[in-house]
């Protein structure tokens, strides 16, 4: 039988993510990573740092073609 204390968590641990103090993409921060994270746990990180007021959107970046992407800044 497994003793409950040793191990209160269960999966996997959380990654440190680090907000360049420039701005930056979601794409940017997602190759900082080097695969450590997908794009998406980044948008959900994003999103949630937003929410919190860690990170601000400066903007949005229109290109040719596709979706917009969005610049965000970290807050002061």
């Amino acid at each position: 039988m497994r003793d409950i204390n040793t191990n209160p968590k269960r999966g996997r641990k959380p990654v440190p993510l680090t907000w360049p103090t420039e701005e930056f993409t979601a794409g940017q921060v997602a190759q900082q990573m080097q695969g450590k994270l997908s794009r998406v746990s980044v948008h959900s990180k994003l999103n949630q740092a937003v929410k919190n007021g860690e990170v601000s959107i400066v903007r949005q970046n229109k290109g040719g073609m596709g979706r917009p992407g969005l610049i965000y800044k970290k807050t002061s």
